[in-house]
């Protein structure tokens, strides 16, 4: 999980936030809960999110658009969860993503 988010984490900096990053900032991340299942993993590129969701031998691609004025917030493909995006501070590109699975 914990390599999962970190990728995730990174990959949001990396996406037209490479400024902010660039600064420096310290500070705690705490993760809470157990991943039971494989889950999801999650790519970006180009200001785009790439989901890869595999359950019961099935697996599932999809693609969405980040966009800095508009949180992203979507359901994760079978049925898995969702994400949900919110802004730090009003900051359009400074944002918070959580993935909840079901």
């Amino acid at each position: 999980m914990n390599r999962m988010m970190w990728v995730l984490f990174l990959g949001l900096l990396t996406s037209g936030m490479t400024q902010f990053a660039t600064a420096g900032s310290s500070g705690t991340i705490h993760f809470y809960g157990a991943i039971v299942d494989g889950g999801c993993t999650f790519d970006t590129v180009n200001n785009k999110v790439t989901s890869k969701c595999e359950s019961g031998g099935k697996t599932v691609t999809e693609v969405r658009a980040v966009n800095t004025q508009d949180p992203l917030n979507y359901s994760l493909p079978l049925s898995l969860g969702s994400v949900k995006t919110e802004h730090v501070n009003n900051d359009p590109h400074l944002a918070i993503m959580t993935v909840v699975y079901n």
